[in-house]
Protein backbone atom coordinates (compact mmCIF):
# COMPACT_ATOMS: atom_id res chain seq x y z
CA UNK A 1 0.00 0.00 0.00
CA UNK A 2 1.11 3.56 -0.67
CA UNK A 3 0.08 6.22 1.51
CA UNK A 4 0.26 9.86 0.50
CA UNK A 5 0.67 13.10 3.14
CA UNK A 6 1.86 16.30 3.84
CA UNK A 7 2.22 18.84 6.55
CA UNK A 8 -0.62 21.48 7.17
CA UNK A 9 1.15 24.25 4.88
CA UNK A 10 2.43 21.68 2.63
CA UNK A 11 5.90 22.88 2.53
CA UNK A 12 6.59 18.67 4.15
CA UNK A 13 5.23 15.69 2.06
CA UNK A 14 6.06 12.21 2.66
CA UNK A 15 5.35 8.85 0.39
CA UNK A 16 4.82 5.79 2.80
CA UNK A 17 5.15 2.29 1.18
CA UNK A 18 4.50 -0.55 3.76
CA UNK A 19 2.80 -4.03 2.53
CA UNK A 20 2.31 -4.27 6.32
CA UNK A 21 -0.70 -3.84 8.19
CA UNK A 22 -0.24 -0.36 9.57
CA UNK A 23 -0.41 -0.45 13.72
CA UNK A 24 -0.27 3.11 15.01
CA UNK A 25 1.23 3.79 18.54
CA UNK A 26 2.69 6.78 20.58
CA UNK A 27 4.86 6.83 23.70
CA UNK A 28 3.16 8.89 25.89
CA UNK A 29 6.46 10.89 26.16
CA UNK A 30 5.34 14.65 26.93
CA UNK A 31 6.27 15.62 23.37
CA UNK A 32 4.10 13.13 21.72
CA UNK A 33 1.24 13.65 23.51
CA UNK A 34 1.00 16.90 22.83
CA UNK A 35 0.83 16.85 19.25
CA UNK A 36 -1.66 14.10 19.39
CA UNK A 37 1.38 11.87 17.57
CA UNK A 38 0.31 8.84 15.90
CA UNK A 39 3.38 6.83 14.51
CA UNK A 40 3.85 4.33 12.23
CA UNK A 41 6.79 2.03 10.65
CA UNK A 42 7.92 -1.07 8.86
CA UNK A 43 11.58 -1.95 8.39
CA UNK A 44 10.18 -4.18 5.13
CA UNK A 45 8.67 -0.29 3.65
CA UNK A 46 9.96 2.53 2.48
CA UNK A 47 9.72 6.16 3.19
CA UNK A 48 10.45 9.44 0.97
CA UNK A 49 10.17 12.63 3.22
CA UNK A 50 10.70 15.90 0.89
CA UNK A 51 10.66 19.73 2.61
CA UNK A 52 10.86 22.69 0.49
CA UNK A 53 12.53 24.13 3.65
CA UNK A 54 15.34 22.98 5.57
CA UNK A 55 13.59 21.44 8.23
CA UNK A 56 13.91 22.13 12.11
CA UNK A 57 15.74 19.23 13.97
CA UNK A 58 14.66 18.92 17.59
CA UNK A 59 16.80 15.95 19.98
CA UNK A 60 15.78 15.39 23.44
CA UNK A 61 16.42 12.85 26.07
CA UNK A 62 19.10 10.42 24.89
CA UNK A 63 19.41 13.04 21.82
CA UNK A 64 20.04 9.90 19.51
CA UNK A 65 17.68 10.71 17.12
CA UNK A 66 15.98 14.29 15.09
CA UNK A 67 12.43 14.74 15.78
CA UNK A 68 11.35 16.49 11.69
CA UNK A 69 9.34 19.61 12.20
CA UNK A 70 8.19 21.93 9.46
CA UNK A 71 10.16 25.02 9.68
CA UNK A 72 6.96 27.29 8.61
CA UNK A 73 3.60 25.77 9.92
CA UNK A 74 5.57 23.40 13.25
CA UNK A 75 4.03 20.51 12.45
CA UNK A 76 6.13 17.29 13.84
CA UNK A 77 6.24 14.35 10.33
CA UNK A 78 8.75 12.26 11.29
CA UNK A 79 11.66 11.09 13.44
CA UNK A 80 14.63 10.31 11.67
CA UNK A 81 18.08 8.35 12.50
CA UNK A 82 21.68 7.29 10.92
CA UNK A 83 21.75 3.66 10.89
CA UNK A 84 24.74 1.37 9.69
CA UNK A 85 22.58 0.81 6.58
CA UNK A 86 21.23 4.28 5.94
CA UNK A 87 18.63 6.39 7.82
CA UNK A 88 15.71 5.13 9.45
CA UNK A 89 12.60 6.68 10.46
CA UNK A 90 8.98 6.74 11.92
CA UNK A 91 6.33 9.02 10.64
CA UNK A 92 3.58 10.77 12.46
CA UNK A 93 0.77 10.08 10.32
CA UNK A 94 -1.33 13.25 11.99
CA UNK A 95 1.16 15.59 11.48
CA UNK A 96 1.25 14.88 8.06
CA UNK A 97 -2.61 14.45 7.61
CA UNK A 98 -2.89 10.81 6.32
CA UNK A 99 -6.07 10.63 5.51
CA UNK A 100 -6.67 6.51 5.66
CA UNK A 101 -4.67 6.59 8.50
CA UNK A 102 -4.66 9.81 11.09
CA UNK A 103 -8.00 8.46 12.49
CA UNK A 104 -7.00 5.22 13.41
CA UNK A 105 -6.98 3.47 16.89
CA UNK A 106 -3.50 4.62 18.46
CA UNK A 107 -1.45 1.96 21.07
CA UNK A 108 0.53 3.34 23.90
CA UNK A 109 4.02 1.79 24.54
CA UNK A 110 5.68 2.74 27.93
CA UNK A 111 9.79 3.03 26.74
CA UNK A 112 10.88 4.39 30.25
CA UNK A 113 13.71 2.68 31.60
CA UNK A 114 15.06 1.58 28.00
CA UNK A 115 18.70 1.75 27.41
CA UNK A 116 20.49 4.07 24.83
CA UNK A 117 21.88 1.06 22.80
CA UNK A 118 18.59 -0.90 23.87
CA UNK A 119 16.95 2.05 22.28
CA UNK A 120 18.99 2.22 19.23
CA UNK A 121 18.48 -1.43 18.87
CA UNK A 122 14.44 -1.07 18.48
CA UNK A 123 14.55 1.17 16.39
CA UNK A 124 16.95 -0.37 13.97
CA UNK A 125 15.02 -3.23 13.63
CA UNK A 126 11.44 -1.84 13.55
CA UNK A 127 12.16 2.21 11.66
CA UNK A 128 11.49 2.29 8.60
CA UNK A 129 14.37 2.49 5.51
CA UNK A 130 13.80 6.41 4.02
CA UNK A 131 14.99 8.96 2.14
CA UNK A 132 15.32 12.76 3.30
CA UNK A 133 15.40 15.73 0.62
CA UNK A 134 15.41 19.14 1.78
CA UNK A 135 16.44 22.37 0.61
CA UNK A 136 19.58 23.26 1.58
CA UNK A 137 18.55 26.90 3.51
Amino acid sequence: MIYHGACHCGAVSAVYETEALVRLRHDGCSFCASRGVKSASDPNGNLELTSAAKLTRYRFGQKSADFLLCPTCGAYVATYMEGPSGPVGVINVVGLAIPELKDQPVTTASLDGESEAERIARRLSRWTPMHLTEAAL
